[in-house]
C-alpha cells in the first residue's frame, strides 16, 4: 500500500494529530493506538470479538498519558508508555489505516512467525 509520507505528529493530551505529505490530516486516540498494538502479546487478543473487547476495556483502565514516540528506521514508529504494553512497532501503513478508520490488521488474524 502506497501512502503519503508522515510530515508531522503532534502529541496531544488524549490523541495525536498526524499530517501527511498529501495534506491529509488524521486524529488517532491513544486508546485506539494501544488497542491496535501489533506485538505478539496484544495482536492475538484482537482475533475474536470477545477477547478484543476485554483488551479494549483493560486499555481504558490504564492511566491517560502521552507516549514517548521514537522512529524505527524509515518505516515505523514505536510508542513507549509508562504503563501497559510498549512492545509494538507501528508501521506507517498501520498508522495511516488507523487514522483512516480502517482495520489496521486489514482483516487478518495474528499469526506467529515469518509471513
Amino acid at each position: 500500500m502506497d501512502i503519503p509520507e508522515l510530515k508531522r505528529l503532534e502529541r496531544r493530551d488524549f490523541d495525536m494529530h498526524l499530517t501527511w505529505s498529501d495534506g491529509t490530516e488524521h486524529e488517532v486516540t491513544y486508546d485506539d493506538l494501544r488497542h491496535a498494538c501489533p506485538c505478539a502479546k496484544c495482536a492475538p487478543q484482537r482475533n475474536d470479538d470477545q477477547s478484543s473487547m476485554v483488551l479494549r476495556r483493560n486499555i481504558e483502565k490504564l492511566p491517560r498519558e502521552k507516549p514517548t514516540v521514537r522512529p524505527v528506521g524509515n518505516y515505523a514508529l514505536s510508542f513507549e508508555w509508562t504503563s501497559g504494553c510498549s512492545s509494538g512497532i507501528h508501521r506507517f501503513e498501520r498508522i495511516w489505516r488507523l487514522g483512516s478508520k480502517l482495520d489496521p490488521d486489514n482483516g487478518k488474524d495474528y499469526v506467529h512467525g515469518a509471513w
